[in-house]
């Protein structure tokens, strides 16, 4: 019989617990998330029992009524009153959807109002700070010319206040859904996506941000989603620093926001305060649009929440595409998005970026030659989907991606391709999906 003395049993303990440790890493970042499975028609929501739900047709599902507790919170800056609303505006079309507009300015478009988000701001917070010199000079434009290339800067300050006055505008409101004018929302997903959850629990759902050392949080441009019990606990904390029944946004909740980066970092933090941390659903909260997407198998057979950074004609052709869908009330894959940009997809693309990104091979390396070494190297990588060829450079991705247009800089010229025989096999390997899958959060 084998003895073990104390330092032997100890240093066994702690070898498997290393193992352990490491395991749970690994599958942590290695690993596949899970998920669960969507129902093409979702039960009816708490709010709307016995609601027949229609979707996939125009407006649905506000047409249906089991959105109007559902309100839209779009911010902006001033010069986008004029130069991106209208046409955002003019996409609702006969669509009836609660929304709120958030500005650095007072202003009225079409019926609709615009608030502006810092006007009840204490003057402690604005004297002799150099953002709002920004904002002195849009209030005195007077609304003649509003457009300045500084609105940026008072972006951040504008996302506590809106909380605030949001919560005193929709008092009865379940959910609150935080957009820009240049993000795009598959609204029956997001109906099927809501429907699983509790409003009057505290939710904050988004794409997470992971700064190094700070608060996780949603990226603002992909969308943000909070629960009435969310906003609640928000204003709740507010008035630890002021009156806010009556008088709401007119504090930053003790936060040095000057000194900080983004107003969704801030506001993140402010909710981690509160007890509502985020749950990140990244894929489907998506800061990407079609064209610069990563489609491979962590974004093919999940739904589709949010795209961003798409633009007015963007939208319009997204619109005609989604025309044409054979199932309209199916929810909406990667997998079938894929099919969007696919045809444009082929062996060579001059003067063009398919974005690239996941090695990289810099002269003297062979592979950074030419179009033709480049390719090469593409083949021999069992993994490489997709290369670009530029100057000294080529790259190589595991990804599917289709990128953009790249004038040539000097003597550099892009030259993009696509190995399409990988990109059916892997159609192959994981289509058709068998089911839709909103994935579980991370955070």
């Amino acid at each position: 019989m084998v003895r073990l003395s104390p330092t032997r049993m100890l240093s066994a303990a702690a070898l498997v617990a290393s193992f352990f440790l490491f395991y749970r890493i690994a599958s942590y970042f290695f690993s596949a998330r899970g998920f669960d499975l969507v129902h093409e028609t979702p039960p009816s929501t708490r709010s709307h029992p016995g609601t027949d739900v229609v979707l996939g047709e125009e407006c649905s599902p506000f047409s249906s009524g089991v959105m109007e507790d559902v309100v839209v919170v779009i911010k902006m800056g001033a010069s986008e009153v004029a130069s991106a609303l209208p046409a955002y505006i003019n996409r609702l079309g006969r669509c009836r959807i609660d929304l709120l507009l958030f500005s650095d300015r007072d202003a009225e478009y079409h019926g609709f109002k615009i608030i502006d988000a810092l006007r009840a701001l204490r003057p402690e917070y604005k004297y002799k700070n150099p953002d709002f010199d920004v904002y002195d000079r849009i209030q005195a434009s007077n609304g003649a010319s509003a457009k300045t290339d500084e609105g940026w800067r008072l972006d951040k300050y504008k996302f506590l206040p809106m909380m605030e006055i949001t919560a005193h505008i929709r008092p009865d409101a379940r959910w609150f859904v935080f957009l820009e004018l240049d993000t795009y929302v598959n609204w029956d997903n997001m109906y099927r996506f809501l429907s699983q959850f509790d409003p009057r629990s505290p939710h904050y759902f988004g794409s997470p941000v992971w700064p190094p050392k700070k608060t996780v949080f949603a990226h603002g441009g992909s969308g943000f989603v909070l629960s009435r019990g969310a906003l609640d606990k928000v204003v709740a904390r507010g008035r630890m620093f002021a009156e806010n029944s009556q008088s709401p946004g007119t504090h930053l909740f003790g936060k040095d926001v000057s000194n900080m980066c983004c107003g969704d970092e801030v506001l993140a933090q402010v909710l981690k305060e509160c007890g509502v941390p985020l749950r990140g659903y990244w894929p489907m909260f998506n800061g990407e649009k079609p064209a610069t997407v990563r489609f491979d198998w962590e974004q093919w057979c999940e739904a589709v929440l949010t795209l961003h950074h798409v633009q007015d004609h963007e939208h319009d052709q997204l619109k005609m595409w989604e025309a044409t869908r054979k199932r309209p009330s199916k929810p909406l894959t990667f997998e079938e998005l894929f099919t969007y940009i696919e045809p444009h997809l082929r062996d060579r693309a001059d003067d063009w970026s398919n974005m690239s990104e996941d090695m990289a091979f810099k002269a003297p390396h062979s592979a950074s030659v030419s179009f033709d070494t480049c390719y090469a190297a593409c083949l021999k990588d069992a993994k490489c989907m997709q290369f670009e060829h530029f100057g000294d450079t080529c790259r190589l991705s595991h990804a599917i991606r289709l990128g953009h247009p790249q004038k040539p800089e000097g003597n550099t010229k892009w030259v993009s391709g696509w190995v399409m025989d990988r990109i059916k096999d892997f159609q192959e390997v994981y289509s058709p999906c068998k089911a839709t899958h909103f994935v579980h959060p991370n955070p």
